[in-house]
């Protein structure tokens, strides 16, 4: 679903992983986009992702280990790393659009796992997010 007005324009998809339905939202304004990424019908942590200067996202991106910009919650636990890693990537993809913008992201935390454990499935959970948050950039 696309649609646009005065104060912005949106994009939704959906998708499932496994058993989980996810709603991947997008709306975008002059200086900032918003994400949400929905499972199950549930968000429960938001970060703002600063948007970097020209000079930060080319040495970040130069660098391969690098994380990207750092998320600050707004709104969760800060000290979930899983989620930290994953706002921070998703910064990274943001950061190499045409037209960088500083990102507000909502995401359900439950679907990662605990914060303190690594899960097999961890990875695979990223690059799904990760695949459907750069096509809704696209």
């Amino acid at each position: 679903m696309n649609s646009s007005n005065d104060t912005g324009s949106s994009q939704t998809i959906t998708a499932t992983f496994g058993a989980d339905n996810f709603e991947f939202h997008r709306i975008t304004f002059t200086d900032k986009v918003i994400l949400n990424v929905m499972v199950n019908g549930a968000m429960d942590t938001s970060f703002d992702i600063p948007l970097l200067t020209l000079s930060t996202i080319n040495r970040s991106l130069d660098q391969e280990d690098s994380l990207g910009p750092e998320p600050v919650v707004l709104m969760g636990d800060p000290n979930n790393l899983k989620l930290q890693v994953i706002a921070s990537q998703i910064g990274k993809v943001a950061a190499q659009l045409k037209e960088p913008k500083n990102v507000i992201l909502s995401i359900a935390s439950r679907w990662f796992g605990k914060p303190d454990e690594t899960n097999d499935g961890d990875f695979e959970k990223l690059v799904f997010v990760l695949q459907h948050i750069k096509s809704l950039l696209a």
